[in-house]
């Protein structure tokens, strides 16, 4: 019993920590979000409008908007970042010299602060950046595109600005994975004639599934949550285009002093990366059994 003593009191300071930073702000903004409340209004008190903030988010058009564009922005962006992850994971994982210096290298991009990856990218994207000179020098283009002040444009920089802060990041957590897969595999496979593609289908991506799987869920998770890295760069413009759900949420609560409706919209974005992660985790406990 003594021991079980120490134990939970040297958990209570974690304990401690996790309900006052994560608890307690979630079931204070899930019980905000039945009410009408506004900081504008505040001698007024705030009134119950039970599932009025929710069904309002499915009617809202810009809400819509930047759901759709926060979910295909994450598709895109983990699925590119996968691919790109996984071969740099399997180069890192051959043996050479600077191996180690290699490995260390890659992971500067995901070492950097995203903020200041944002503001990086902002500059090379501006209408006097790096990618504009370079298109320039390589007679590609007659005059300066505007890539952050055109819709299409400042995704694709988005895009881009994202998947080089975050591939690192992926390759790494494959990484993980690829070197605890033991080499007699291979070599098996090798003397029954296996091709290198025919090694990588049947031996490295079933060993390999479920740091995978643990992999695109976290981020999935991360991707559906992104707000500094776009604030920094185009701060949801040209027009509210590249405005995700985390921005809206946080400009509805913070600067538009709806907390009842910045508390649905949280709250809604909440309950979508719950159903994913539930997802994930029945199909990873599948490919366990």
């Amino acid at each position: 019993m003594r021991k079980k003593r120490t134990g939970y009191f040297l958990l209570l300071p974690s304990l401690i920590l996790i309900c006052c930073l994560i608890l307690y702000p979630t079931i204070k903004t899930f019980v905000d979000s039945f009410f009408n409340e506004r900081t504008q209004l505040a001698s007024l008190g705030k009134q119950f409008v039970g599932l009025e903030n929710y069904a309002k988010a499915f009617t809202d058009e810009h809400f819509i908007k930047t759901l759709i564009w926060t979910l295909i922005f994450t598709f895109i962006s983990v699925a590119i970042e996968l691919v790109i992850g996984m071969l740099l994971a399997m180069l890192m994982n051959k043996p050479f010299k600077g191996q180690n210096s290699v490995r260390a290298s890659v992971l500067v991009p995901w070492a950097i602060p995203t903020i200041v990856s944002g503001i990086i990218w902002a500059q090379f994207f501006s209408q006097n950046g790096v990618i504009n000179y370079i298109l320039d020098f390589l007679n590609l283009i007659n005059s300066n595109i505007n890539w952050l002040g055109t819709e299409n444009l400042a995704k694709l920089a988005i895009l881009l600005a994202d998947i080089w802060k975050n591939t690192p990041y992926m390759s790494l957590l494959l990484l993980s994975g690829l070197v605890t897969i033991p080499k007699d595999y291979y070599e098996a496979a090798e003397i029954d004639g296996a091709t290198k593609i025919q090694q990588f289908i049947n031996v490295t991506l079933p060993l390999i599934k479920p740091t995978m799987m643990v992999t695109i869920l976290f981020r999935i998770i991360s991707s559906l949550r992104v707000y500094d890295l776009i604030v920094a760069m185009t701060n949801g413009g040209p027009g509210g285009s590249t405005e995700t759900v985390s921005m809206y949420a946080i400009k509805t609560y913070f600067n538009y002093g709806n907390i009842g409706y910045g508390s649905a919209l949280s709250i809604i974005m909440l309950i979508v990366a719950i159903m994913i992660s539930m997802i994930f985790s029945g199909s990873l406990k599948t490919r366990l059994e």
